[in-house]
């Protein structure tokens, strides 16, 4: 009697530990990714206005890219100020850009995930005007262009980079002896392009971590998922349905992978706090199942 109730405890302990092991490890992988923003390097890249004066056109841009990115709740946004504390305190040493193994380190002490990495290469705005029966037409073009990485400080590998643009284009009338308006380069023009950028990077950067849930219910043409606004997904946005088959294991048994069947793609309609509606986009899509993932595209 004694041995059987000892057997019982043991296996009653070992499924309790089991199931720990297995809350713990999907509890890491639902958890936010921590990523930094580093400062973005400018080299004191400062555009003239006319009437005098100039305008750092990088100041800010940081701060653009964390309320971006501050969106996407898969995220959890380490702002600069924190960066920078926790290096003085460490009296960690950074100068010049931000490379692989400097990310790594940063990585280390400020238990990221990802750092981004950012530098203004250019920025410039070119005003044209053109006259027709009076008539004077003022366009007005301004871009930013950002060269940005973004680093798995866990390998050191670059799983992102690119050079992006953000352009705006403004418009004024004048008619002769009445008067109008003529679009100036100003600060905030520079804002407006500069944003348009940053947004870019927020979506390249989100795409590198996308969102992931599961079919939980199918009514007719509607697909219930249970991830939603909680899980910043947006009416609009598009999601790829999957199958998952057979686990793959290596030559030690372990498991590396499954294999994954790809079935259709699917748009948001309708978001709620936990879960979303959608429905199917192709015209001649496979059968879909109560159970199948999804992964935002």
């Amino acid at each position: 009697m004694k041995s059987l109730f000892t057997r019982k405890t043991i296996l009653t302990l070992f499924l309790t530990i089991l199931f720990a092991l297995s809350t713990a490890t999907l509890s890491a992988e639902c958890a936010p990714k921590r990523i930094g923003i580093s400062q973005f390097e400018t080299n004191n890249f400062y555009v003239a206005l006319p009437g005098g004066g100039s305008y750092d056109i990088g100041l800010g841009a940081t701060d653009m890219l964390t309320t971006e990115l501050s969106k996407n709740k898969n995220f959890e946004i380490i702002e600069r100020n924190q960066i920078r504390s926790v290096l003085k305190e460490q009296a960690f040493e950074l100068s010049g850009a931000v490379d692989p193994s400097s990310a790594t380190k940063m990585g280390q002490l400020l238990g990221l995930k990802y750092l981004v990495y950012g530098k203004i290469i250019s920025a410039g705005a070119e005003d044209k005007s053109t006259e027709l029966m009076g008539v004077r037409v003022n366009k007005l073009s301004v871009k930013v262009q950002i060269a940005v990485r973004m680093i798995d400080t866990t390998t050191g590998v670059v799983v992102w980079a690119d050079q992006v643009e953000g352009k705006v284009e403004k418009n004024g009338i004048k008619v002769e002896r009445i008067g109008g308006t003529k679009t100036a380069v100003t600060a905030s023009v520079y804002d407006e392009a500069l944003q348009k950028a940053i947004v870019q990077i927020a979506n390249h950067i989100s795409q590198q971590s996308p969102t992931e849930g599961t079919i939980v219910k199918i009514i007719g043409k509607k697909i219930f998922l249970d991830i939603g606004a909680e899980q910043s997904v947006q009416p609009g946005q598009t999601f790829k349905v999957y199958r998952e088959g057979e686990a793959i294991t290596n030559a030690a048994g372990q498991i590396i992978g499954v294999d994954k069947t790809d079935i259709c793609t699917i748009k948001i309609i309708q978001v709620d706090g936990n879960m979303s509606t959608a429905e199917i986009v192709d015209k001649k899509p496979q059968p879909i199942q109560q159970g199948d993932k999804v992964h935002s595209i």
